[in-house]
């Protein structure tokens, strides 16, 4: 054998890991298959809640390398682990998200049945998880006049400015 081929082969045995037993194929199929429902759990969370939080709670993408190759079966828990923590972190943001925006709807309630209470206060749509630009602010009727009769109402934006 030739220093080229013995270099080669040396290669080849640190690249690929040992696929021989049947336990190990077993296991990599497993582990395979576990990373795969993952990612679509991970696809299907993300696209659920398109908030900015999730998003940023899902971090880069697990398993992604610069180089094509063969993974072992260490490397592949570490993939999968991973990917279970992403996906705790985006449903926890998602949790966190859906909350808000569900005291912002009571309190977008709380606004309309009673607007004094609730001088300046502002929502939009982001707030309440809706599409569009649309905002709600508690603000005086007529202006200065209205602020010192104490008549204050919700006013909504018509649009995107």
């Amino acid at each position: 054998m030739t220093a080229i081929e013995e270099r080669a082969h040396r290669a080849a045995e640190l690249l690929l890991p040992a696929l021989d037993t049947p336990e190990t194929l077993a296991a990599r199929r497993g582990l395979r298959e576990q990373v795969t429902a993952l990612h679509e759990e991970l696809r299907q969370a993300l696209q659920a809640s398109w908030a900015p939080e999730t998003l940023a709670a899902a971090g880069g993408a697990a398993g992604t390398g610069d180089v094509a190759r063969l993974l072992d079966l260490g490397e592949l828990e570490t993939v999968r682990d991973g990917l279970l923590a992403s996906l705790g972190r985006v449903r926890e943001a998602a949790a966190r998200r859906a909350e808000a925006q569900e005291r912002a709807r009571a309190l977008l309630d709380a606004m309309y049945a009673d607007p004094a209470a609730h001088r300046g206060v502002r929502l939009t749509t982001d707030d309440l998880g809706l599409p569009g630009c649309c905002r709600w602010q508690v603000r005086p009727v007529l202006g200065v006049v209205g602020r010192l009769a104490g008549w204050w109402r919700v006013r909504v934006s018509s649009g995107c400015p």
